[in-house]
């Protein structure tokens, strides 16, 4: 899955010439079929795209790991978008469970822009289900929730009890779709105590197989599980964007479509509450100095590692260069296509404030950035 782990090591697999190529897919027939097609269109376009701008280099061998996938098999597992890298030192590709532009880049630096947006934390989400018969990880958007496979994560509760000389574990009963009416029965005895040290335990060992997948994401997490594991979870997880509010009750009972919009209406508001206060925040900072909206000033405190938070409008592109250790800028009224450092500026800089450690909002134009195409606040 892409995360901005895998984007940081993507990042630095940057030796030129980059291509990037994306393409909105299909999970099921006759659209696989199409999608196929149009992957070979593009590939074409990236072959041409590297004979203008690297006649010396070796097209073929370079697009060589790109055209492989052409086979029937890779085409019929997709989900709704396709992302795919290349370069002179990396090859990789994501099946992403949104959809992408359609588009084809050949530059010094790969073209991120799509899965900065994906990645940014008002943009995708969690899910994980506990219940006894299944604890399993999801990554969901308004339209989609996936399934995540997640290495050493146990698949059910009563895993943790198959263990020799270990005691029957909790027996759950609970209401379908959050009712939040849980009935909780201990066995053999036991009193709240023993149960919740067990859980602890066992809820660490969930945290423990999950933190590499999540430790450096700032998306959201809905928990989906009887509301006796809440408080129990919340205490034993080192991930800090837990909703405070889930989805209660046996998750068993519901289909994933039930439990993608329970969760996305939990996620929504939540969203909603943050950009809310981002845009706050921006509109008490930036008298004070603590904010900007000014491209270059912006540029050169990305670089710094300055920016704690940077939003950027949806729809807008700003072509021309900018050096990471500088930031200083470049701008040109439209692509270049014979530069080959030629970019999207706001591309660039979601990118590094990513990866030093910066939130991305995407936001709908917004009169306080007085037209400009990005506003930043600052950490100082």
């Amino acid at each position: 899955m892409m995360t901005t782990r895998e984007l940081q090591w993507l990042v630095g697999q940057q030796r030129p010439p980059c291509v990037s190529l994306y393409l909105p897919t299909h999970r099921h027939r006759p659209g696989t079929e199409q999608d196929r097609i149009r992957f070979k269109n593009l590939v074409a376009q990236a072959a041409g795209l590297l004979e203008g701008k690297y006649p010396d280099r070796d097209v073929s061998k370079l697009l060589a790991p790109i055209e492989a996938l052409s086979t029937t098999e890779f085409w019929q597992n997709q989900e709704d978008g396709l992302a795919i890298f290349c370069s002179g030192d990396a090859f990789a590709h994501y099946r992403l469970p949104v959809a992408v532009p359609e588009i084809v880049v050949v530059s010094n630096t790969f073209h991120t822009k799509p899965l900065v947006g994906y990645l940014k934390s008002n943009r995708h989400y969690f899910v994980l289900a506990l219940s006894q018969n299944e604890v399993q990880l999801y990554e969901g958007t308004p339209h989609t929730l996936d399934r995540v496979e997640v290495e050493s994560l146990p698949h059910e509760l009563r895993h943790l009890m198959s263990e020799p000389g270990a005691r029957p574990y909790l027996s759950v009963r609970g209401g379908a779709g959050g009712s939040g009416q849980s009935e909780i029965h201990h066995g053999h005895g036991r009193g709240d105590e023993d149960s919740k040290k067990e859980l602890t335990q066992y809820f660490r060992a969930i945290d423990r197989a999950l933190w590499p997948v999540l430790r450096d994401e700032r998306a959201p997490l809905v928990l989906a599980a009887v509301s006796y594991y809440y408080p129990i979870f919340l205490a034993a997880s080192r991930y800090p964007y837990i909703l405070g509010e889930g989805i209660e009750g046996n998750v068993e009972r519901m289909s994933p479509d039930k439990m993608r919009e329970a969760a996305w209406r939990l996620v929504a508001a939540y969203q909603a509450g943050v950009e809310g206060e981002l845009l706050a925040q921006y509109s008490r900072a930036l008298p004070a100095g603590r904010a900007s909206n000014v491209l270059p000033d912006i540029a050169k405190a990305v670089a710094q590692g300055r920016v704690r938070g940077l939003l950027h409008e949806a729809g807008r592109t700003v072509w021309g260069r900018v050096d990471p250790g500088t930031g200083e800028v470049v701008v040109h009224e439209r692509q270049q296509q014979q530069d080959t450092e030629d970019a999207d500026i706001i591309d660039d800089l979601c990118e590094m404030t990513l990866l030093k450690g910066g939130e991305v909002f995407e936001i709908a134009p917004n009169e306080l950035l007085h037209d400009s195409p990005l506003g930043a606040i600052y950490r100082y």
